[in-house]
This record gives structure tokens, C-alpha cells and sequence, in this order.
């Protein structure tokens, strides 16, 4: 071999490591207690609440949106970083005001914290955050139904999987009351 093809050989492995550095730090990040390897186990209520049947109320979509007035930018904004980061409880707690704001503002932050949260705890709980949202603000454009197929296409945890399943179906029943 060649210097010049030596050289060109090095330059190209060298940008294929620092791609895979980068991609790392941008999609491995995500999960701040798996990566500081830290154990966060789920608390009984926690589990049990996060796949608990919910019953929809006789409240009209609009006047539970408007009850449920816009939440401010920052407000937001801290849900959505409660949603993703810290202790278990806070976590849960976030999840929990998420699926009780509006629907616009609470369902990228929801769906995030679906398909990115941590499997145990985070996932489950906004599953069911989506489910609240839906039944309660109703899901006429199916953008929750296709932020809960995501799980099942995904199919990582089938539990989950199957949880999201029967949501769909819920939420597609009610669709039709």
C-alpha cells in the first residue's frame, strides 16, 4: 500500500468512529439513570396504576379543553424535562399533569416520554397518560392512536405492546360514542 492510500484509509475510518461517537451521544443520552447505572425499580402503585382500566366521564371535550387552558411555555417545557429525567416519583408525577393539560401542548411530550422513557416505569405511565388524554379530549385526527401504534410497531417490550393494544382499542371505542 501506498502513503496516500494509508492516509486516505485512516481519514476514513477516523469519520466513521466520529459518526458513531456523535450518533451515540444523540440517541444513547436519553435514558439518564441507565446510563449513570443507576436502578430506579417501579413502586407497586406505580405499575398497578399505570395499566388501571380508566372510565370516561359524560364531560364534552369542550369543556374539558376548556378547563384545561393553555399551560405557559415554561411550564411546559419543565413538565417535559420532569417527564424525561430525575427521580421515579418525579417522573410519574410529570407523566401524570402531562395527561391532564391540554391536548396540543401534552402530546409530543407524551409520546416522547412513550417511546423514549424508561421501560419500566415511564413507558407504561404515559401509555396510560395517552389513554386519559384521549378519552378525555377525545381523538378526532387519531394523532394519539398513531403515537400508541408506535409502541406496537416497535414491538421492544411485548407487554407493553399488548398494553398499547387494548388502548387503541379503547380509545377507538369511545371514538365512536
Amino acid at each position: 500500500m501506498t502513503v496516500h492510500s494509508q492516509r486516505s484509509t485512516l481519514i476514513v475510518v477516523a469519520a466513521i468512529i466520529a459518526a458513531g461517537i456523535v450518533a451515540g451521544f444523540l440517541l444513547g443520552g436519553r435514558d439518564t439513570a441507565a446510563a449513570s447505572g443507576e436502578i430506579v425499580a417501579p413502586t407497586t402503585s406505580a405499575a398497578a396504576s399505570a395499566v388501571a382500566p380508566v372510565r370516561s366521564t359524560q364531560t364534552t371535550n369542550a369543556q374539558v379543553t376548556a378547563a384545561a387552558g393553555p399551560l405557559a411555555d415554561a411550564e411546559i417545557a419543565r413538565l417535559g424535562e420532569a417527564a424525561m429525567s430525575g427521580p421515579a416519583a418525579s417522573r410519574l408525577a410529570a407523566i401524570e399533569q402531562l395527561s391532564q393539560a391540554p391536548r396540543e401542548q401534552a402530546l409530543p411530550l407524551l409520546k416522547r416520554v412513550l417511546l423514549n422513557g424508561d421501560p419500566a416505569t415511564d413507558r407504561p405511565a404515559a401509555l396510560q397518560g395517552l389513554r386519559e388524554l384521549a378519552l378525555a379530549q377525545g381523538d378526532g385526527d387519531q394523532r394519539i392512536r398513531d403515537a400508541v401504534r408506535e409502541v406496537i410497531y416497535h414491538g421492544e417490550d411485548q407487554k407493553l405492546a399488548s398494553d398499547a393494544q387494548e388502548t387503541l382499542d379503547v380509545i377507538a371505542e369511545s371514538e365512536m360514542r
